[in-house]
């Protein structure tokens, strides 16, 4: 197949021209580390002339720091003239120990004329950021090693390190996090949210997203910055109008179609109805897969692509787009892949064909077995493969109790292990869900029963169980929070089902932070990755609760600066130009002088109500109420 373009890959791409004598000179995060877009902190105001350059293009915001008041000053008006001044800012540095940001937030930090420590540096850079010194007088490769980072780059004076992905944090690649339909997160970072790390506004109800590498992408498809919320870049996946068009609206994806999936450095999906990878990074198309035309089903199993069309399943290599083998197959539908094997249903049921399961070979595309007399094939929604085991759930993707159940085989040869019949513990589109975490697969069960009977129906306490998944015996059982139209997903440590309701899976505890709601979906509605939690758009107005693109951060650590009380915090008072009005009359403790009432937006006042609460006056309004004039 035809590769599209060049790819040169690696952590970092450093050339001479790049950075040449570093020190004094303009500094390109694009060139220097491949930084596409994102958020910059400049340490040093001696040389915005990347900062100014960078803010024309609309794809970075970059905050100057500096401690010299008049080199701020100097940096304000230079930025002014030359640069959009708002996408880049310059600001006096304050505290020279620590930097304005919550962890894993800047993308890139310069360190140009001075610094503050290397681990601070480190706290709030994304991982994979990147900081460039532009003097290693100023910070030194020893100092950076010791506070965690890697991957350096030496050019004349400059130096580059990257801050490393740390291992307990996780992506969420497909729509049921990878291509084993296993929706768990390997993430135990992620945690109760406690914080907004950030929101993002939004028009319209947003249904489906992956992340790896940093890169978050929607729908189908808009991508941002995981860690920050920043726009990246936008497509039409079904247009011919090009990367990043003027006017865009971001398309819906359909329930059954193929949907984006994410890697660190490509996409892979569906372009005008052809299997492509874009870069990652840029949008850019990359690679075209094969001769497919409308594919049923595409997914990256970590060494290949796999894709299959109304008459076929096949493999493709990743990165040129050759095919590597082809298997027919009618009308291939729930397909996955762990790396090792491919399993799907095929059969056209409705001109009198037989379903038959079938796994494959990852390798070669050689058949291992197949079957076609399960009884449950036609009714299956979903498959999962995991620990040498594969499920089929049926589920009845509406409100009633019965017809939901898992089945589960071996994967090695197709003999059934066991079945399990219980009402998925979800209101609307119920899902008999299984997930796999360590040696114990979990289930989300209860909630309405007896649904086709109104005058018996009746409500059972919703609980997660643990399942042996060789016998389908229960092992234990914790509450949960009741789903709603939308999945459970899970990590090591927690199950998320209901309105933001997490049961620990270590301890039982339900921690509920019921402040949003997850989207409708019949793949996932929390996405637990990158150490945070993220929810789309939605259209539910169940009651007032955070909207738009959203990711959310756990509590910070005990240790955290950020955790001190308030009367220990340093609030300082920077004066401006302004005088105070002499005439202005001072608050009264019963006042309410400002918007959120103080300068702390506090929104609450110290000062007791009224024992009593008397009517002060009435007006009646009916339609006779017209205004005196027309505005």
């Amino acid at each position: 197949m035809k590769k599209l373009r060049n790819w040169t890959f690696g952590l970092l791409v450093i050339c001479s021209a790049c950075l040449g004598h570093v020190h004094g000179q303009s500094i390109d995060p694009v060139k220097v580390a491949q930084l596409h877009g994102g958020l910059i902190v400049q340490l040093g105001a001696s040389d915005i002339q990347s900062a100014a350059r960078l803010s024309l293009t609309g794809r970075y915001l970059i905050h100057v720091m500096d401690p010299d008041s008049k080199a701020i000053q100097s940096a304000r008006s230079a930025l002014r003239k030359n640069g959009h001044y708002g996408l880049v800012w310059a600001e006096q540095a304050r505290n020279k120990t620590s930097l304005p940001y919550a962890e894993n937030v800047v993308n890139q930090i310069v360190v140009r004329d001075y610094t503050v420590g290397a681990s601070e540096l480190a706290r709030v850079l994304v991982p994979g950021g990147s900081i460039v010194v532009a003097n290693a007088d100023i910070l030194s490769q020893s100092q950076l090693e010791a506070a965690g980072f890697t991957s350096f780059a030496k050019q004349s004076s400059g130096l580059v390190a990257r801050k490393p992905w740390p291992a307990e944090m996780d992506g969420w690649s497909h729509p049921r996090h990878g291509a084993d339909g296993n929706a768990v997160s390997k993430d135990t970072l992620v945690g109760p949210p406690d914080r907004v790390r950030w929101i993002a506004a939004a028009t319209l109800e947003v249904e489906g997203m992956v992340t790896a590498g940093g890169r978050n992408f929607y729908g189908g498809i808009l991508s941002r910055d995981s860690f920050n919320g920043l726009r990246l870049w936008h497509r039409d996946l079904k247009k011919p109008t090009g990367n990043n068009p003027t006017i865009f609206t971001l398309p819906k994806l359909s329930r059954e179609g193929v949907r984006p999936i994410a890697s660190d450095r490509l996409l892979f999906a569906v372009y005008q109805n052809r299997p492509v990878a874009l870069d990652a990074a840029t949008g850019e198309i990359v690679v075209q897969y094969g001769d497919l035309v409308n594919p049923k089903a595409v997914m990256h199993d970590g060494l290949r692509v796999i894709a299959a069309d109304d008459h076929s399943v096949r493999a493709f290599d990743v990165d040129n787009g050759e095919e590597i083998w082809s298997i027919e197959a009618e009308s291939p539908h729930h397909v996955i892949a762990d790396g090792n094997v491919v399993a799907f249903i095929h059969g056209r049921v409705r001109r009198g064909d037989k379903s038959e399961s079938v796994v494959l070979d990852a390798t070669n595309g050689n058949v291992k077995w197949k079957r076609n007399d399960y009884p449950w094939l036609d009714k299956t929604t979903r498959t999962v493969l995991a620990k040498g085991q594969l499920v089929f759930e049926v589920s009845t993707l509406n409100d009633n109790d019965l017809g939901n159940a898992i089945h589960v085989v071996s994967a090695a040869d197709g003999e059934h292990s066991w079945t399990k019949e219980f009402p998925p513990g979800m209101n609307h589109t119920r899902q008999a869900r299984a997930m796999f975490l360590e040696d114990d697969l979990w289930i989300l069960h209860g909630g309405k029963v007896n649904t086709s009977d109104k005058d018996k129906m009746k409500r059972q306490a919703v609980q997660v169980s643990a399942l042996d998944p060789l016998t389908g015996k229960t092992r234990v059982s914790y509450p949960a929070g009741l789903a709603h139209c939308f999945p459970p997903v899970a990590t090591p440590n927690f199950m998320f089902a209901g309105e933001l309701d997490l049961t620990n899976l270590k301890s039982g505890e339900v921690i509920a932070n019921r402040i949003t709601k997850a989207n409708c979906s019949r793949e996932n509605g929390w996405i637990p990755a990158n150490g945070l939690v993220y929810t789309t758009p939605k259209h539910c107005t169940c009651w007032p609760m955070l909207r738009g693109f959203v990711a959310m951060a756990p509590e910070r650590d005990e240790n955290s600066p950020e955790k001190l009380p308030p009367e220990k915090l340093e609030f300082v008072l920077e004066k401006g130009p302004a005088q105070a009005d002499p005439d202005a009359t001072s608050p009264q403790p019963d006042d309410w002088p400002l918007y959120r009432h103080d300068r702390w937006r506090s929104a609450s006042t110290a000062t007791p109500g009224p024992e009593q609460l008397n009517e002060q006056w009435r007006a009646a309004l009916n339609s006779e109420l017209q205004a005196e004039k027309k505005v």
